[in-house]
């Protein structure tokens, strides 16, 4: 075998793998065209719906002019009421200052009489000096302690005799109060409304 001929057959061999290669890339290449072509018949569907959205939103959308001016009027009468309600409340306010001026005169005229009538008496007061507790509120207030202490001796004896009884209740079953128990209950009850009478 000769040199022409081995070159030959690798030329041969190169033509073919080129071939099987180029076969490829054709192939390839037609599957991505298909995708390419899926693709664009998606966009295309999706832009009619998005046309027929557009279409169906044209009615819809010639309202909205109509319902903005009437918004836009709604929103500006608001408003022009909110401005004469303002008014009102600067007027209310000017009446309502008025009327606690008016009060306040009122009321310092009213003041005056009463106001020379305690200065008159304050001097009053002065000039004849301050005077001492009454004998009838010292009596009043000593008879409050005696009344006081009777009712301490009072509760006192009781408990005593409570003590007590209950000692001789244990002791014997019969509930009989004791005498003197009886009769300390009514010198202390007897004390007690002469202190009260005095």
């Amino acid at each position: 075998m000769d040199v022409n001929s081995i070159l030959f057959a690798l030329l041969i061999v190169a033509g073919i793998v080129a071939l099987v290669a180029l076969a490829v890339l054709f192939l390839e290449l037609v599957k991505m065209i298909k995708v390419a072509r899926q693709k664009v018949e998606d966009l295309d569907q999706t832009l009619k719906n998005v046309e027929s959205m557009t279409t169906s939103l044209t009615p819809a959308m010639t309202r909205v002019d109509p319902l903005m001016e009437r918004i836009t009027l709604t929103v500006d009468s608001v408003n022009l009421e909110m401005m004469r309600v303002d008014q009102i409340l600067e007027d209310l306010t000017e009446i309502t200052d008025t009327a606690s001026s008016a009060t306040t005169a009122v009321d310092n005229i009213a003041s005056a009489p009463v106001k020379a009538v305690s200065s008159v008496a304050t001097k009053v007061k002065n000039k004849l000096g301050a005077k001492s507790a009454s004998d009838e509120s010292a009596q009043l207030a000593e008879q409050r302690v005696a009344v006081a202490r009777a009712l301490e001796d009072y509760k006192a004896a009781e408990a005593k005799e409570a003590a007590k009884a209950a000692k001789e209740t244990e002791a014997d079953d019969e509930a009989e109060e004791p005498v003197e128990y009886i009769e300390i209950k009514e010198e202390a009850a007897e004390e007690i409304a002469e202190a009260a009478e005095e």
